[in-house]
Order: C-alpha cells, then structure tokens, then sequence
C-alpha cells in the first residue's frame, strides 16, 4: 500500500529530480532503482543489512506482541530511512510506528511484509 502511494507521488513529479539528489525510479515491475549520493557508497551496504535484520527482529517482536518496542523500532525506521536517501523506508517506519501505536497488531505486519518486499526489490546506483 505505501510503496504503491509512493510510486504515485514519484510519478507524479513529487519526488526528487535526478539533480536534486537521490531519486527512486521504478526500472521494471521487480526492482526499484535509488539514485544515492557516491559518498555513501561505504555505508548504504550495511545500512540496508541493518534494515533487513530489524525486520527480522520487528516480525519476533510482534509474535511476542512487543508492540512498544515495534513502535520504537519504526521510529527509528522513519528517522534513518530518509537521511540515507530511502524515503519509503521512511514512509513504511512511520506506517509501522503509527500501527503499534494503535495498536493495530495487522497493519504492523502488512507493514513490516511490505518493508520486505521493499529490501528485495531495491537495487542502489551512486551518482
């Protein structure tokens, strides 16, 4: 659902230009290419390992029904997701920490799956 809503605002012209930094542009239907700062290119690797074993941690944390600590762990998703040039990890951090706020044991799992997708899916070019 976010990744769809975000593919939206891209086409519709509301994400970056490729001069204006990163820039996620959909290759075909199974990858998303981002445009990412070249002076990243030490750091985006393990970056995106870290991603892949919070939600790891996050699916643990919601099987234990942990949803404080999933809330907090999608507040760091939606805080470090955007300052490495991934605003859709951002977009689903937030999604993640809003849904275990409410307590909406579901939507953190939709969430978190989506996240995954997402992980699977992207593929980093440095400018």
């Amino acid at each position: 659902m976010i990744l769809k809503q975000f593919t939206a605002m891209r086409n519709s012209g509301m994400e970056q230009s490729r001069r204006g930094g990163s820039l996620d542009s959909r290759v075909n239907d199974d990858t998303i290419m981002i445009e990412i700062n070249g002076e990243l290119e030490p750091f985006i690797p393990l970056f995106l390992e870290n991603i892949r074993a919070d939600c790891h941690v996050l699916d643990e944390l919601l099987q234990r029904g942990d949803l404080e600590e999933v809330e907090n762990m999608g507040h760091r998703l939606k805080g470090s997701g955007g300052s490495c040039g991934f605003d859709a990890i951002s977009e689903l951090g937030k999604t993640i920490e809003h849904a275990a706020a409410a307590r909406d044991r579901g939507a953190v799992a939709r969430a978190c799956r989506e996240l995954q997708r997402y992980l699977d899916r992207v593929r980093v070019i440095y400018v």
